[in-house]
């Protein structure tokens, strides 16, 4: 007996598939809206880097200032970091995409397993009761057509039967369907993954470019002292627009601060070292004020906020490059500049500790970097006052 209604389920099913192949057949090619419209975006930005690089190669044959090929540089990186994060987020709507998708694989097959342990049960109560001769009437079909035709008599004997078997049609192709868009969704991850990859060594080429400009720039002291002398002026300008700025800022909100010892702003166990002191100091012969204080360390490594406050500033300058300023109440405000990327918007709230960014070769340096400032009531002040050096 228990062969028999074996013998019956697996042709039941094989007419079952028959149909529900069928039908995925004819379902249209499944596309996915938020990854379109990033890959536009994507295409978008990978035209402006072109256009950027055209731009940096006529500079580099006029022999433009330095300061140009720089700020061309920066431009250049900027695209190449929004290209990152756009793969990224490609990325990631692919990976929800999948993951979603086999959540409702998961259920399809769990409601088909339900239907069909009810069918199961079904059949092998029919064969007991011996209600109808499943086996003669379909077993012995001669062939598919002859097949389906006795399956409409056994349908219109057993409505309950039928409704299961239609039950099973309809999952058994949603099945399909998105068995399908699974395999269409990995594909492209695969392909976006390849392209996350060029895209993070495009970046590092830009800034590895940059790096060998700076160097032969600063190699040659003549043109490192006039280099020198627009990014002072830009120093100069940006640093009155803060002190101007925070003071009115404080004047306005007396705010108070948030209180508690500030924290490091470099990856924990990181290395670094000082590449530059607060205040006065001789660049190629030239008095220069130095606003904060230098951390040299690997590129890439994560900057913190030093207290919880809000984020006043989260922009790009020709000398600091990416920076970010926090307000941290009672006139206390310090800044992350130099920053390869920041994670973070303007008025947005940060926690101590948080991350801001990463720390980058924007602006005007001569390596990779933070260049981090401690300012009251919008006065640089010397962060070492300030920090606990590990």
């Amino acid at each position: 007996m228990k062969k028999a209604i074996k013998r019956t389920v697996l042709v039941l099913i094989a007419a079952v598939m028959f149909v529900a192949t069928a039908f995925v057949g004819q379902n249209a090619e499944y596309t996915d809206a938020n990854v379109q419209s990033l890959e536009q975006q994507i295409a978008n930005v990978q035209w402006q880097i072109e256009q950027a690089k055209q731009e940096l190669e006529q500079i580099r044959n006029q022999e433009s200032d330095a300061w140009t090929q720089i700020s061309k540089y920066d431009e250049i990186i900027k695209y190449n970091d929004d290209l990152k994060k756009l793969a990224e987020e490609q990325l990631n709507s692919i990976t929800d995409q999948i993951k979603n998708t086999k959540a409702q694989i998961d259920d399809v097959q769990g409601r088909i397993d339900k239907q069909f342990s009810a069918f199961l049960e079904r059949m092998a109560q029919t064969q007991t009761e011996q209600k109808v001769d499943y086996l003669s009437l379909i077993l012995g079909s001669e062939n598919l057509f002859d097949l389906m035709t006795r399956w409409d008599r056994v349908s219109a004997i057993m409505e309950y039967d039928n409704n299961v078997i239609d039950q099973l049609e309809k999952d058994k192709a949603e099945l399909e369907i998105l068995e399908q868009r699974l395999s269409d969704s990995e594909t492209i991850q695969i392909d976006r993954v390849s392209t996350y990859e060029n895209v993070i060594k495009e970046n590092k080429a830009a800034y590895d470019e940059k790096l060998e400009l700076l160097n032969s720039l600063y190699s040659d002291e003549a043109t490192a002292a006039s280099t020198y002398e627009y990014y002072s002026q830009l120093n100069n300008e940006l640093n009155a627009e803060l002190e101007e700025y925070l003071a009115e800022l404080q004047r306005r909100s007396q705010s108070q601060y948030v209180g508690g010892v500030g924290g490091w702003p470099l990856e924990p166990g990181v290395y670094y070292y000082v590449s530059s002191e607060w205040g006065w100091r001789d660049l190629w012969g030239y008095p220069d004020k130095h606003y904060g204080i230098d951390l040299a360390c690997a590129a890439d490594t994560p900057i913190y906020s030093y207290n919880a406050g809000t984020v006043l500033r989260a922009q790009f300058h020709y000398s600091y490059g990416n920076y970010v300023l926090v307000d941290h109440g009672g006139g206390i405000s310090t800044l992350y500049a130099h920053m390869r990327e920041s994670v973070v918007q303007e008025g947005e709230y940060v926690q101590a500790g948080q991350l801001l960014g990463y720390v980058g070769l924007t602006g005007n340096t001569s390596g990779y970097h933070l260049h981090f400032e401690v300012r009251i009531n919008g006065e640089d002040v010397d962060p070492r006052g300030y920090l606990y050096f590990p």
